[in-house]
């Protein structure tokens, strides 16, 4: 599927760590799937991708995100036992990096991560909205929100929305993923979506949805597509710094859902 990014390799990949936030929500399949499109597309266009899954919890044999922040594991050890691109652990990790948040900033939390990976690498963080909101607050990251056209996707896509652009400060983009839905039923869904944001935030989110099957010229349209979630990714030139930066202020204390392990 993704040999169409074979012409695409020669692009220089660009320099830093690039940290590529995904909103995870109840519908779990769906996210994953956007993860492994990811993963694979630009592991395909010659880019080192890690996906930090924050349903999973770092164990003694299962190790992950934990186990790099405290030194235990150094990134290029994992790789070398890993292909191009992998999902690892990553529950305890970013809990601790929310505290790192909390505490001394979302941008020490984002250079504390990136420290741990090579240069040049896209970290995508799977991660509910309410953690994405602390550890990308008022970032000029753009936290992709997969769903489907069904009611309970929408509603949900909608609180994620509402929680990163309120409470992160952030410009999340849409990435509705066709289950058969009718084109009609797909664009009546997706319009009621962003009327309520307009109504309700003040603000109109983008829509990136995924080429279609029946595109006329599908690698051309999937290589755009892995373009736009790659230029969205927040750039950390030296794993310390954004591009551009912005002033942190304090940063509240929020509500950590309990998640589930696999």
């Amino acid at each position: 599927m993704y040999d169409q990014a074979a012409g695409l390799r020669s692009v220089a990949p660009p320099a830093g760590i690039r940290l590529v936030p995904v909103v995870l929500s109840r519908d779990t399949d769906t996210a994953f799937d956007v993860v492994w499109l990811l993963g694979s597309g630009l592991s395909a266009m010659g880019r080192n991708v890690v996906a930090l899954d924050a349903t999973c919890r770092e164990q003694p044999g299962r190790t992950g995100l934990a186990q790099l922040l405290q030194g235990r594991e150094s990134a290029a050890q994992a790789e070398s036992e890993h292909t191009a691109w992998r999902i690892v652990p990553a529950q305890s990790g970013l809990s601790t990096l929310m505290h790192t948040a909390q505490t001394l900033g979302a941008q020490a939390a984002q250079a504390r991560l990136a420290a741990q990976f090579p240069p040049e690498t896209t970290v995508v963080v799977l991660a509910p909205k309410e953690w994405l909101s602390v550890l990308f607050e008022e970032s000029v990251a753009r936290p992709l929100v997969p769903f489907v056209m069904e009611p309970s996707g929408v509603v949900d896509a909608y609180s994620a929305v509402k929680v990163l652009f309120q409470a992160g400060g952030m410009q999340p983009v849409l990435v509705p993923l066709s289950r058969g839905e009718s084109d009609d039923l797909a664009a009546q869904s997706l319009g009621v979506l962003c009327d309520t944001a307009r109504k309700h935030l003040g603000w109109t989110p983008d829509s990136w949805p995924m080429p279609a099957a029946q595109t006329t010229d599908t690698r051309k349209a999937w290589a755009q597509w892995m373009f736009r979630m790659e230029a969205s990714a927040l750039a950390l030139d030296d794993g310390s710094a954004q591009q551009p930066s912005w002033q942190k202020p304090s940063q509240p204390e929020v509500h950590v859902p309990q998640l589930w392990s696999r």
